[in-house]
């Protein structure tokens, strides 16, 4: 049985079909009930209603969140996380709340309550915990880096000072993953944990029912590619490449959790096809050439000018584990419009 949070958002959601599709069964934890009917409805899940059961977990930060949905379980993906470009975020910092209340301390206490309910089950054998790409030192240039380690933990004040919504995100991520370290280092536990670090998610998102919903998602960026629109405007970050499929992000969780090939306190650089990432220019051309009829009738507008800049990432070495190769761009660039298009 895997428990698995974060299951209405674009990764988390994918992740529930790839288990369900491997024959795993899955207990999905929800903040509100209404929730439970949204999961249920989609087409994806329909053949493993049998396999799929739900936990109310309305504040996943609370002291003893997942007490009882952890319950039996052996297995845990931890998805979930305050993400900037969602609706009720939005709306609190708007409100004046800071990144620390929103932020910050729901993606370190809702790590840590995940593990402290784990260690208090003795069949759980692994954790895996979706953390960012943004948070390897690689990307900020540490010397003698290997494309697995984690950039430094930022200070209460260096974290206080962080003003961009995608700076505190990434913040937030290193700041959950330095505190699950540090739990797992504090004692014996009867399981492990393995971080996922995902780049740039693009892809289709089967429960978003219109246009907004999926532009709330990373793929914000393909659908601003394809309607001509500039990227890098908040919330989003600068038009970064380093894209990855959402179905390889998702495989990739559910694989970790019983390959062989994968080991404890692992990090999973999970970023475009080996080293190659393709830039926005290049995306505006698959565009126009994937759906040569939609920009005719001015329908799409794809833009072939889109300047962008590419990290060090470098995920051969998770490939190589995982055992399959990423997808290549024409893949996530075709079921994303295709969505859109739909939507």
């Amino acid at each position: 049985l895997i428990l698995l949070t974060g299951a209405t958002g674009h990764i988390g959601f994918r992740t529930l079909v790839v288990a369900l599709r491997t024959n795993h069964t899955v207990r999905v934890t929800i903040r509100h009930p209404s929730q439970e009917a949204k999961i249920r409805a989609a087409p994806s899940i329909h053949p493993y209603l049998s396999a799929l059961s739900f936990a109310l977990v309305p504040d996943m930060a609370a002291p003893d969140a997942f007490a009882s949905a952890l319950k039996d379980v052996t297995y845990v993906i931890h998805v979930a996380s305050p993400i900037p470009t969602k609706p009720d975020v939005q709306a609190l910092l708007s409100g004046g709340r800071s990144f620390r209340e929103v932020m910050y301390e729901p993606a370190v206490n809702g790590t840590l309550e995940v593990l402290r309910a784990a260690a208090k089950e003795e069949i759980v054998k692994r954790v895996v915990i979706t953390a960012s790409g943004n948070i390897l030192a690689c990307t900020v240039g540490v010397a003698d880096c290997k494309p697995t380690d984690i950039r430094p933990c930022p200070t209460a004040s260096e974290a206080d000072a962080v003003t961009v919504p995608g700076v505190a995100y990434k913040t937030s991520k290193i700041l959950a993953v330095t505190a699950a370290q540090t739990f797992m280092g504090e004692g014996e536990r009867g399981f492990d944990i393995v971080i996922a670090c995902p780049g740039y998610v693009q892809g289709a998102h089967e429960l978003a029912s219109n246009v907004e919903e999926l532009r709330s998602s990373t793929s914000q960026a393909t659908v601003d590619i394809a309607t001509g629109q500039d990227l890098g405007a908040p919330p989003l970050a600068p038009p970064l490449h380093n894209q990855i499929w959402v179905e390889d992000v998702a495989r990739a969780h559910v694989e970790a959790l019983t390959n062989a090939n994968v080991k404890a306190n692992d990090v999973l650089v999970l970023t475009g096809n080996g080293r190659h990432s393709a830039s926005w220019e290049e995306v505006g051309k698959m565009v126009e050439e994937m759906f040569g009829e939609e920009v005719g009738e001015g329908v799409l507008k794809p833009k072939r000018d889109q300047k962008g800049f590419s990290l060090p990432f470098d995920g051969t070495g998770t490939e190589g584990k995982l055992g399959f190769r990423f997808a290549s761009a024409e893949v996530w660039v075709r079921e994303t419009v295709e969505q859109y298009l739909e939507l």
